[in-house]
């Protein structure tokens, strides 16, 4: 499933809510300015970032942040309703990146929204295009 290229983060929470979800995991979440969207929007956010300074930043924002690494997340299995990892596989090696979705698969309820973009390993051909996976049933 593809979300609006226009506002992919206003899709993902428009489908949240048409599915019940009141929580979402933020992969990569930065500073925090995509969670901050999600709490405003009424959804519960915790966000996890390899960065102690975006931690930091996230935190002093009334965030609920922990640093980690996306192959390997401090959660237990189906701890989440839904995933916004959009900046996640970006960076990352293409070899990383079914560890990384199998990782965000196993944090999620079964049949829970993962929302990535899947980075072309071709730079010319790369296309930003968000999608929807979903997690095992």
């Amino acid at each position: 499933m593809a979300l609006s290229a226009e506002d992919p983060l206003a899709a993902f929470v428009a489908l949240l809510k048409s599915e019940g979800r009141n929580g979402v995991l933020g992969l990569d979440c930065g500073a925090g300015s995509d969670g901050l969207r999600f709490v405003q929007s009424g959804i519960h956010f915790t966000g996890v970032d390899p960065s102690e300074e975006n931690i930091h930043s996230a935190r002093a924002r009334g965030l609920e942040a922990s640093v980690a690494q996306a192959v390997s997340l401090p959660f237990a299995d189906a701890a989440f309703p839904s995933v916004w990892a959009v900046d996640a596989l970006v960076g990352l090696p293409p070899e990383e990146w079914d560890d990384v979705v199998r990782e965000l698969g196993r944090v999620t309820a079964p049949g829970a929204p993962i929302a990535v973009v899947l980075p072309d390993p071709v730079p010319q051909g790369r296309g930003e295009g968000f999608t929807v996976l979903r997690s095992p049933a």
